[in-house]
């Protein structure tokens, strides 16, 4: 805390949740994680940005992504590896393009602007595409995709990482479980949000099951030798995670990491930072979106009323033994944010306790009820 700082007080009601964690209200845990970020110097918009997307992905149930990553966000912008202002400068642009240079700016606000250009580039294009480079951690996909489905848009989101895994075949880590995000809008029935790291798993998650004490299922992580592991510390100690499906897999991640990182211009491979190390560094993430105006080939209605068909003709599908229920992608997301908005966002004791501890660091007193 500067001197400059006073100190602030502020309320975050906890209530015991399943299995000891804690059940946090969303208002109380925005309104903190805002305020913890304009304290080191982020405009209060982008703070907004940022505070709502990793209390998005809790919400979603995607707690890797979620708001255990913002006391190490924190450290990065008081240590100079985030800049607080996020710059978008447009290097390349035509009618239905552009490249921005993000100058070390927080992933999420310039990931969220590249979606707002695209879709204005879109509504004069039909399609349009949008590239960032010198940009960091932009957290979980779905909000980037979501933005083009307000807009009656296809929405499709990729963004590159630190080296965590080796190319198909080989033991030197050249990439990561890269995600790919695509969003579709629908009518009556909820969008339909495919969100998949093309890993087993992410970092993230399984850093979470580390955080958590579990095994992980198997297949998703060979130790430091490439044997199969169920010990999610493996992912810290020269363990990598495997692609899904193998070859083709990879084949996709490769892909993702040519948008992000080499057609941008930008960092990739071994050139990326990793979120938790040199935290005085940028970590020189890339990242690209489209959003796709469906109006430019069929009008829009018409497309949502088919989309509602399709979701209902493969819910009444005939069901396999054992399962219960055809679900769509991204449809228990959507079901259990609706549910941790109403009653409470489901954060391990762990987690809190970070989390105040870097609110004090900031200057910042929470009053707690547990």
């Amino acid at each position: 805390m500067s001197a400059a700082q006073t100190t602030t007080t502020m309320r975050l009601a906890l209530r015991d949740g399943q299995g000891g964690d804690y059940l946090v209200p969303v208002a109380e845990l925005t309104a903190l994680a805002v305020a913890m970020l304009e304290r080191t110097g982020v405009p209060a918009a982008d703070a907004a940005i940022v505070a709502n997307g990793l209390i998005s992905a809790d919400a979603r149930g995607m707690n890797s992504h979620g708001i255990l990553r913002l006391p190490v966000y924190i450290k990065r912008l008081q240590q100079g590896g985030f800049s607080p202002v996020s710059r978008f400068d447009i290097v390349r642009e035509t009618p239905g393009t552009a490249l921005i240079d993000g100058g070390n700016g927080l992933g999420a606000v310039l990931t969220t602007r590249a979606m707002e250009l695209a879709i204005a580039k879109a509504r004069q294009t039909g399609v349009a595409a949008v590239g960032v480079r010198n940009s960091n951690h932009n957290g979980e996909g779905a909000p980037y995709a979501l933005q083009a489905v307000r807009a009656g848009m296809v929405g499709i989101a990729t963004t590159n990482g630190s080296p965590i895994m080796p190319v198909w075949g080989g033991k030197t880590p050249l990439t990561g479980p890269l995600p790919i995000t695509f969003g579709v809008p629908a009518d009556q029935e909820r969008p339909i949000v495919l969100d998949a790291a093309l890993g087993m798993s992410s970092r993230g998650k399984i850093l979470y099951y580390a955080e958590k004490g579990l095994e992980l299922p198997p297949g998703w992580l060979v130790d430091a030798d490439g044997a199969p592991t169920t010990d999610p510390n493996w992912v810290r100690n020269g363990g990598w995670i495997l692609p899904i499906g193998g070859h083709k897999g990879w084949g996709l991640i490769l892909m993702c990491e040519i948008l992000t990182g080499i057609l941008t211009g930008g960092a990739f491979g071994r050139d990326l930072t990793n979120l938790y190390d040199d935290l005085d560094t940028g970590q020189g993430n890339g990242h690209f979106v489209i959003a796709l105006n469906i109006a430019a080939f069929i009008d829009l209605p018409s497309f949502k009323a088919r989309i509602d068909g399709y979701i209902r003709e493969m819910k009444q599908s005939e069901l396999a033994p054992g399962v219960k229920e055809i679900l769509m992608p991204g449809e228990i997301e959507f079901r259990r944010e609706a549910e941790q908005r109403a009653n409470g966002i489901l954060l391990s004791r762990s987690v809190v306790d970070e989390l105040l501890a870097s609110a004090k660091g900031l200057g910042i007193v929470v009053a707690s009820q547990a």
